[in-house]
């Protein structure tokens, strides 16, 4: 299932929090929100067909809350990429990503339509920071799932540094992905 008729960019101009300052309602969801391992690899596991659909990639201007949590200077060149990962069809996790010039010219110049956390995951110069998180009511996410509304949907951020030069990945866990399915026998 393609989502049509997307502008792109989408945005992500919510309120962050330190994880550690943030009550995380059950174990299952705090398992996702705070799992550092690859996101891409973990939603294969939990579905038969996986799939990436890319919304936009292009230089942009920061939200505010973007600017703050990166070294930015009037130099720096921004590249703003968002994504949505699908499991078996549905649209399971929005993910927009600031990266700086340097890296789209550099380590990830071939990225094209590839998961983001293909290549960083197996680049050993990536390091990943300490989670910021967030909530977000479904409305402001609705074109994701029209019919799922009046929900708190979740969101998770970390910087990502390779040679002392940040990237900012960014997901929202969208109201059909499997981190809500707490009685779910894939739980754990």
């Amino acid at each position: 299932m393609l989502l049509d008729n997307l502008s792109f960019p989408v945005g992500l101009d919510v309120n962050w929090e330190d994880a550690d300052k943030v009550t995380i309602p059950n174990p299952y969801l705090k398992n996702w929100l705070l799992d550092t391992g690859s996101l891409t690899e973990r939603l294969q596991a939990m579905c038969r067909q996986f799939s990436l659909q890319k919304l936009g990639q292009e230089e942009q201007i920061l939200h505010k809350c973007e600017q703050e949590w990166l070294t930015t200077d009037n130099t720096t060149r921004w590249y703003i990429r968002e994504v949505v990962l699908f499991g078996d069809h549905q649209p399971w996790v929005f993910a927009r990503s600031v990266i700086p010039h340097q890296l789209v010219e550099g380590e990830l110049s071939g990225i094209g339509s590839q998961p983001l956390g293909k290549i960083i995951f197996n680049d050993h110069r990536f390091t990943r920071s300490e989670f910021q998180l967030c909530k977000i009511n479904s409305d402001k996410m609705a074109r994701f799932n029209p019919d799922q509304t009046n929900a708190t949907l979740w969101g998770r951020r970390s910087k990502f540094t390779c040679n002392e030069v940040d990237m900012l990945v960014a997901e929202v866990f969208l109201a059909q992905a499997p981190v809500y399915l707490t009685g779910s026998s894939n739980a754990g």
